[in-house]
């Protein structure tokens, strides 16, 4: 039983990548309209807009679960402020410089690039929760770190814009990293991993009203989105894709802990780059084919027991 829940917890994992990856390519495509592209700030009020329907479709979730009782213990648990944290630097932060980044440098070196944010979970992990790693899991960790970095100099020297864009990407990764740390955390204080994201879905919400309404003022925006079928469709449909991303992401932290859970989640850099070139013609050079491949590898080293690689080598001899 217990390796069954393993093998389920690192296929949640997985899928969060494949989920994310096709989400984000989704979001270049929304990102495309005239319109929208005009509009600099349009990245924020667009992942606001992402995390407010990906609310609603966990609102309705949790009511088909039969969870309503545990919705309505939110306010009485102090612990639930722990997510409500991570929200803040997962939503408003991270995701609001990850839309900004695809803006400038595209899906492609955006996703690798902030694929860097496991390795700062991984230090904060470390002291904070004391989440160790053995040495193939680091060698691993260091492979998708270099990779990342490779494509990081080449996004910045062959992109317009491209330093701003690696900015942006880098900032994601320090917000996604900080959060996947902080929801670890809250989640031992025995909070189910759906309920934290429900948790962590509408505290973002909340602070990115709160960013907009202070900052922004562009609600045309969102109108021109509103009453467009096709792009309301389309966010429709990239929210629901973040949404099961983040619930698999969610499920896959409660089990394997952070380090594990990051290292298997980043593999959406490489699914990325791939549903970009299926679904928006965004060429994949050998390059970027090598640096994901690399990013897998190391990924996969991160991710996997120890004891189960011996075995395989063990096998094939």
């Amino acid at each position: 039983m217990q390796v069954n829940n393993k093998l389920s917890a690192n296929f949640y994992g997985l899928f969060s990548g494949v989920f994310w990856g096709l989400s984000g390519v989704l979001l270049a495509l929304l990102l495309k309209d005239n319109t929208l592209a005009s509009c600099f700030l349009i990245p924020i009020i667009i992942a606001c807009l992402n995390d407010l329907i990906s609310f609603v479709y966990m609102f309705f979730y949790l009511l088909y679960q039969k969870k309503h009782q545990e919705i309505l213990s939110i306010l009485k648990n102090k612990n639930y402020l722990i997510i409500t944290i991570a929200a803040i630097f997962g939503g408003p932060m991270g995701m609001s410089f990850y839309i900004l980044a695809i803006k400038y440098i595209g899906i492609g070196y955006t996703a690798t690039i902030s694929a860097l944010y496991p390795a700062i979970g991984t230090l904060i992990s470390f002291f904070l929760l004391k989440d160790r790693i053995h040495r193939i899991g680091l060698l691993g960790l260091l492979l998708s770190i270099i990779c990342t970095m490779i494509l990081g100099y080449s996004a910045s020297t062959q992109v317009v814009s491209g330093w701003i864009g690696f900015l942006f990407a880098f900032l994601c990764a320090l917000g996604w990293g900080s959060e996947v740390v902080i929801s670890s955390y809250g989640m031992n204080k025995n909070i189910p991993s759906d309920i934290a994201y429900f948790i962590r879905q509408l505290s973002s919400s909340l602070g990115y009203i709160i960013l907009i309404v202070v900052f922004v003022h562009s609600f045309p925006s969102v109108l021109h989105i509103l009453s467009d079928i096709k792009l309301t469709t389309l966010l429709l449909t990239t929210s629901l894709m973040a949404t099961i991303s983040y619930l698999f992401y969610y499920r896959a932290i409660e089990s394997l802990l952070p380090i594990r859970a990051m290292a298997l989640n980043i593999t959406y850099s490489v699914w990325a780059v791939v549903f970009a070139y299926l679904i928006i013609d965004e060429p994949i050079s050998i390059n970027l084919l090598l640096i994901c491949t690399g990013v897998s590898v190391g990924s996969f080293l991160t991710a996997v027991n120890p004891h189960n690689i011996n075995k395989l080598v063990f096998f094939l001899k």
